[in-house]
């Protein structure tokens, strides 16, 4: 009787597969991003656009698009918190899938380095929180600083990321299987394009700055569209990373009696 009991007992009360869940938690700040910038254009052109030059510019810069005005602001802020408890879950999972490789004598040290990659990635997300919820006009110190702190973090992210999966994933005489081999080349074709852009959009606010010309802060705008997209699509190439997974709230003594059909990071 207890048997049959135990039998009618679901081990997962919720399931969601990680892939999917990549693509969502990549499409929120991609959809508020692109609505803002459209709904700026269409909508708020002059406001969006204008400068402390006064010269002409027809792009506003991602601040502008998604902190300025409204219904844009609000957008952007519903999408960021419904994405952010996600991306913290997708975070500390992504330590269990970099600490699953056993790297002989350097594992200590390999596990450390994939401790700070989780920490650089917590501090990614969080410091996009504050300064999505505390724009330049609120306070502005906050706003530069987390701003500053976000770009940081991000860029050591994915160049960290890039070599724990190389290293970690080649020791003992592994081989990089067909898909590692294709999400590592998208990671680091992805992190030199988005540090290249990045480069490339402080010259161009600098020269905006130095010089007030018209279109250049347009150019800058248009620049860190791409930077913000490009490390969205960074953290999208999870996808490739766990294609059989699933994140899971269930019964633990069930989950681990049913591990052997499937996967939970």
């Amino acid at each position: 009787m207890n048997h049959e009991k135990e039998k009618d007992v679901q081990p997962v009360l919720f399931s969601i597969s990680v892939p999917f869940l990549t693509i969502v938690v990549s499409i929120l700040p991609a959809f508020a991003t692109l609505f803002g910038i459209i709904w700026s254009v269409l909508f708020n052109f002059d406001a969006a656009t204008r400068t402390h030059c006064g010269v002409y510019n027809f792009l506003p810069s991602v601040s502008a698009a998604i902190g300025q005005f409204t219904p844009q602001k609000y957008i952007w802020r519903i999408c960021i918190a419904l994405h952010c408890g996600p991306r913290f879950l997708l975070a500390l999972s992504y330590y269990n899938y970099h600490t699953s490789i056993d790297t002989g004598k350097y594992d200590k040290l390999y596990k450390a380095g994939a401790a700070l990659c989780t920490l650089l990635h917590i501090m990614e997300n969080g410091a996009l929180i504050i300064l999505s919820y505390v724009s330049s006009e609120d306070n502005y110190a906050i706003h530069e600083n987390m701003f500053i702190t976000f770009i940081v973090a991000s860029l050591l992210y994915m160049m960290l990321t890039c070599f724990m999966f190389s290293w970690g994933r080649t020791q003992n005489g592994r081989q990089l299987t067909r898909l590692e081999k294709k999400s590592l080349n998208y990671k680091v074709y992805v992190f030199i394009f988005n540090i290249s852009i990045f480069l490339l959009s402080l010259y161009f606010f600098f020269r905006h700055n130095s010089h007030c010309e018209p279109t250049v802060y347009s150019v800058f705008a248009a620049l860190e569209y791409l930077v913000v997209f490009s490390n969205l699509a960074f953290h999208a190439t999870l996808y490739f990373d766990v294609p059989n997974y699933s994140l899971a709230l269930g019964d633990y003594t069930l989950l681990r009696a049913d591990c052997n059909s499937n996967k939970f990071l």
